[in-house]
């Protein structure tokens, strides 16, 4: 977009600068569809100028996948072909910075086969346990963020012409991660100071567990003694800030996965690999979903809680207002990135282990223990609204309301 040529740039730098804080003889890998080369070239040039020792560009194409799904078998999407695991096992071994661009549409595979597109999930899902395993206890550095596609553009302000539908969207995406300010990486700064106040607060209580109520949301999550809760960015190994999502307006912490009960409901739609899954429901019995209905994307609902074992329970619970400049915006996104910092969100799958002190150095069934759930997925999904309360009970049955009407209680 060459209106946006020095915004850009700008946001190139904020990504490879706050985001993964590249350092001097690192490798950096770029996943990303073609429709943001734009925004790559930017940020492969600043990773340069950082002193990376490579940058490693993996491009895709939502086409071509629509092409492979449509006419491979699901045995054939389901293997493993070896250079895809040796090209995971690479980027685990060299410890590279991964950075994760989402620019097509959320609709993008809305007509693919469910079960075949689910196959070759699985199969990516399986070639890169370890290294999301590795991102997760952020042994390596990592960034998500989000670039605009036409056809994701077009799903967003469908009754704007293309290229200024392009142009809108990608002034509200530069605006959420602060690059319309005059300094961004002061503005990061400032920013991941008040959530790391809020996360502080939340963590000082020790809750034993939080409750949400809200209509269609009656539920119990129940919390690990002595977890905390965390936002703002995290350390990595080498004790480096970064910043793992690009916008944040959250602070998260990772649950017992066997104390949650009741019945939960979305707020916003939930976009899972190119297809949209809205209006539904989950029920949880002691940590388990037991039941579950949906009104759009049920058989995408039903794969995605089947993938395995962990993938019908709970890794994360996650504190968002409305009252934040996502949800200010009015704008739905149909993207899980931006949607989740407008609201509240749980994620089914994998529980990230930072959050417990030490857990990191345990082994996966130490982990588990405790009740950091394991999965190969991690999917979140909006729960958030005007209506939410939350009340945080203490280990003593002491009711702290944390939010009423959708935000903090001051």
């Amino acid at each position: 977009m060459k209106k946006f040529e020095e915004q850009i740039n700008k946001y190139a730098q904020v990504i490879a600068k706050v985001g993964l804080n590249v350092q001097e003889g690192e490798t950096v890998v770029i996943s990303s569809d073609i429709r943001a080369l734009e925004l790559v070239r930017a940020v492969t040039a600043e990773c340069y100028e950082l002193g990376a020792k490579q940058v490693i560009t993996d491009l895709s194409d939502t086409d071509l996948t629509k092409l492979h799904i449509n006419h491979q078998s699901t045995d054939t999407l389901e293997e493993i072909l070896p250079y895809v695991q040796a090209k995971q096992d690479y980027y685990l071994n060299e410890k590279a910075s991964m950075l994760y661009i989402h620019s097509t549409s959320p609709e993008a595979l809305k007509d693919a086969d469910t079960e075949k597109l689910m196959a070759a999930n699985r199969a990516g899902r399986q070639a890169a346990a370890a290294l999301s395993a590795s991102r997760m206890r952020y042994d390596q550095n990592w960034c998500i963020i989000g670039y605009p596609s036409p056809e994701w553009a077009a799903l967003v302000f469908p009754d704007l012409p293309q290229e200024e539908a392009e142009e809108k969207l990608m002034d509200y995406i530069l605006k959420t991660v602060r690059v319309d300010q005059e300094d961004p990486v002061a503005a990061w700064d400032a920013h991941s100071k008040f959530l790391k106040s809020r996360a502080k607060w939340l963590s000082d209580y020790n809750f034993d567990r939080l409750k949400y109520t809200a209509p269609g949301t009656d539920l119990e999550i129940g919390l690990i003694d002595g977890a905390r809760f965390t936002g703002g960015g995290h350390k990595n190994r080498k004790g480096l800030d970064i910043r793992v999502n690009m916008p944040t307006e959250e602070v998260f912490t990772s649950p017992d996965y066997r104390r949650v009960n009741g019945t939960v409901s979305n707020t916003l739609p939930l976009s899972y690999n190119g297809q949209i899954v809205d209006r539904f429901k989950l029920t949880f019995k002691n940590g388990v979903v037991t039941d579950f209905e949906a009104e759009q994307g049920y058989d995408v609902l039903r794969e995605l809680l089947e993938s395995d074992e962990g993938a019908c329970r709970l890794g994360e619970a996650a504190l968002v207002p409305v009252d934040s400049p996502i949800s200010n915006s009015g704008i739905l996104y149909y993207n899980t990135l931006f949607d989740e910092n407008a609201s509240c969100h749980i994620a089914i799958g994998k529980a990230y282990p930072g959050p417990v002190p030490g857990a990191n150095e345990m082994t996966d069934e130490e982990q588990d223990a405790i009740g950091l759930n394991h999965s190969l997925i991690h999917v979140d999904f909006m729960i958030g609204s005007k209506d939410l309360d939350i009340d945080g009970i203490t280990r003593d049955g002491e009711i702290v309301p944390v939010f009423r009407q959708g935000n903090w209680v001051e």
